[in-house]
């Protein structure tokens, strides 16, 4: 006798649930995990060379830096586009370490001036930030993130800014603009709007003359 499995319209709405919130943050992590062994062994085996045989020179230090680089961009990337457990939290270590290794390229410089330890949720919304504001930052600049009132503020700081109005707005209204110029390169604002409405999370924004500052407001 065949029997016949009929899957709820409540199982196919919790399933397309998950799959829209969750998957991409999974498929990051899964990335962003297998890559990083890897590349730590390259380094690793780098540092071996420069040790047994003394091996130096310009070419030697733009592979190690280049190492280093993109170590410290799949640290970010697994933070702030992977999953995260709501009791996982960042110590204030981890984050300095993250924002040290960041600005060793020079064009921009980062400081952390909030508390020694972060929820790993807060972290994920701070770091999609941040890479926004890189983003606005295309000559360089400095970026110092602290708490807030009901949550954390991240300033700006540069003579020069470059601010899309479309992407911008993304942010602010936890909304996709079809009209924004939405490229891979920039696709943490889309991200970034995602996750402060599955965080019931929101960003005000005010402009001066020295940058910009954001008041991100987290959920109690």
């Amino acid at each position: 006798m065949a029997h016949a499995t009929t899957n709820t319209g409540h199982r196919e709405k919790a399933q397309s649930t998950f799959q829209q919130g969750d998957l991409s943050a999974l498929v990051a992590s899964r990335i962003c995990h297998d890559l990083i062994s890897p590349m730590g062994a390259i380094d690793n085996g780098l540092e071996l060379l420069q040790l047994s045989q003394g091996i130096t020179g310009p070419e030697f230090d733009l592979i190690a830096q280049s190492i280093t680089q993109a170590n410290t961009r799949l640290r970010l990337y697994r933070l702030a586009f992977g999953m995260v457990g709501d009791e996982q939290m960042i110590s204030r270590n981890e984050i300095d370490s993250m924002l040290k290794a960041l600005g060793a390229s020079g064009r921009h410089s980062f400081r952390w001036t909030g508390s020694d330890h972060l929820n790993r949720r807060q972290s994920k919304l701070v770091f999609l930030l941040l890479l926004c504001l890189e983003s606005a930052l295309p000559w360089g600049g400095e970026i110092v993130i602290g708490d807030a009132p009901g949550g954390l503020r991240l300033t700006a700081l540069s003579d020069r800014m470059k601010l899309d109005e479309a992407l911008w707005n993304m942010v602010l209204s936890k909304a996709t603009d079809e009209t924004a110029d939405l490229s891979a390169a920039k696709v943490h604002f889309a991200l970034i709007a995602q996750e402060l409405r599955a965080q019931e999370a929101s960003v005000t924004m005010v402009r001066e003359a020295s940058g910009l500052r954001l008041h991100l407001r987290c959920a109690s």
